[in-house]
Parts: structure tokens; sequence; C-alpha cells
């Protein structure tokens, strides 16, 4: 299927280019309507051309229609998590289990700022985008299988019952050098020394 979104997104952006690059041509009258009717003529007068292009305008037609199933999707993303339970239906929102994520960068010190994104696949199962700044002198890799193991589990005991598959996905956007936090720790320590009056002046 993405192979299909992506030869449907490649193929509508090449149509958009030729299209509007054969308008500016026959404004400008470098392209005129009798060189139209001639390039459509010497085309019809290949063998089988009506099925090659009855194959071309298929595949055009399949591509495009993926493309614009693939976009329409991401636009009517589900925005929660339901399930059934033997007394009915449950609904969580997504929004609720990204600050239950959230809240879990307090129990991990070398993480010093952490955005969830959480998905709902339609093919079942759960997406967790993470994007996390770490403090220097962190072993990423322990860290990130720590990080997801942890942010797994919490998800697994929130919606208990659920079979679904829930996937991990960490991006480290930033690690943030001891220099720079003892610059901001020194900046914020003499923001808080209140002046001393009258500091300066002579007797």
């Amino acid at each position: 299927m993405r192979l299909f979104t992506f030869f449907g997104l490649l193929v509508y952006t090449a149509f958009c280019i030729f299209l509007s690059t054969g308008i500016v041509l026959f404004a400008f009258e470098v392209i005129t309507p009798h060189m139209i009717s001639d390039i459509l003529a010497q085309i019809l007068c290949y063998p089988n051309a009506g099925l090659i292009l009855t194959c071309v305008s298929v595949l055009i037609t399949l591509f495009s229609f993926s493309f614009i199933q693939s976009v329409l999707g991401k636009i009517h993303r589900e925005k929660y998590i339901a399930f059934n339970t033997s007394s009915g239906q449950i609904s969580i929102a997504l929004a609720a289990v990204e600050d239950l994520i959230k809240r879990l960068s307090v129990q991990v010190p070398e993480v010093k700022s952490l955005r969830p994104d959480v998905r709902v696949r339609r093919r079942g199962g759960i997406v967790v985008y993470l994007r996390i700044d770490l403090r220097s002198e962190t072993n990423i890799v322990e860290l990130t299988e720590r990080l997801q193991d942890l942010v797994k589990g919490r998800i697994q005991d929130m919606l208990r019952g659920i079979d679904e598959p829930i996937i991990v996905k960490i991006h480290v956007a930033k690690i943030v050098a001891q220099e720079e936090k003892d610059q901001k720790k020194a900046d914020a320590e003499v923001k808080e020394k209140p002046p001393i009056p009258f500091y300066g002046y002579g007797r």
C-alpha cells in the first residue's frame, strides 16, 4: 500500500508539473492547437495504442486512488482507543494516553523533555512516537530500551485486557551539554540573587 501511495504522489506531482508547464507554453504560443492535434494523431497511429492508453489510465487511477485514500486516512485518524468489555464499550482519548506518557519523564532523570504522539493503526495496534531531549553522559541505547519497556508496560497496565500490539519508536532530538546546563544554572542563580540596596555608592 505504501508503494501505491508513493507512486500516486509521484504521478500527481508529475501531472501537475506537466499541466502547469503546458499551460504556460500554450499561453506564450510555444504550443499551438495544431501541434497538439498532430501529437495525438501520431500516438493513435502506434499499434495497440488504445490498449496501452487504457492500461496507463487504469494505473494512474489506481495510484491516485491509493494516494487519496492514504491522505484521507491521515486526516480522519482515530483520536481515541475503543475496546469492548462485558458491560459495554469503553473509549480512551489518545490525548489522555499522551499525558500519561509525559509523566513518565519524572521516573527517568536522564530525559530532559519528552513529547509523545500516540496513533492507532487501521490494521490494529498502537504506535507511540517519542521525541525526547536527553541529558549528557547518557547511554542512549540502554536508556531508549528502558524507556520503551516503561512506556509499553504503562500502556498495557492502563489498557489491561487489550491484546493489541504496542510499538514504541523513539527519536532523540537533542542532547543537552553539561556546559549548557551549568551556564543556565549560573544564570538562574544570578537572577535569583536580590540586589544589595545602595550598593556602589560611596560614603
